[in-house]
């Protein structure tokens, strides 16, 4: 038998919840600054919200 973790197991697993407060706030928040181009932008923005995905357990 396979033991497997949900995407909301392992975020908590391997984020600390303060580490998980601060991605949440940096999501709600988020905004392009002057020094990154659209592709970085666009990269922080999937990272956050891929970590969002996994911790509210949302399957894709």
């Amino acid at each position: 038998m396979v033991n497997t973790r949900t995407d909301a197991e392992l975020a908590a697993a391997f984020f600390p919840r303060a580490e998980q407060e601060r991605l949440k706030r940096e999501y709600h928040s988020i905004h392009q600054t002057d020094a990154e181009t659209s592709t970085e932008f666009m990269q922080r923005f999937l990272r956050l919200a891929g970590f969002l995905r996994a911790a509210a357990g949302t399957a894709e």
